[in-house]
């Protein structure tokens, strides 16, 4: 299973619809990992996405140097292209 992104951003997180599913990616180490949108303090819930990102700190390095990631998992397992539903 892997992540495959959009060229596209909502622009605020309260309009990114459910079923997209989203990444941060770290553009120091490289990391990326899976976001969970409910984690998002009520104060950011409905903020430009832009401003989300210079406050998402890495796990792995620690900088603040984030983008995030809009698409969904694709299944390719047996040579299926398959879009996964969560």
């Amino acid at each position: 299973m892997r992540f495959v992104s959009m060229n596209w951003s909502p622009g605020y997180l309260n309009v990114c619809p459910q079923h997209t599913d989203i990444e941060v990616k770290c553009t120091c180490c490289g990391e990326q990992k899976p976001f969970d949108r409910h984690t998002v303090p009520p104060l950011f819930r409905h903020a430009l996405i832009e401003d989300i990102e210079p406050r998402l700190r890495c796990s792995s390095c620690g900088a603040k140097a984030a983008k995030m990631l809009f698409g969904s998992y694709v299944d390719d397992a047996a040579g299926t292209n398959r879009l996964l539903s969560r």
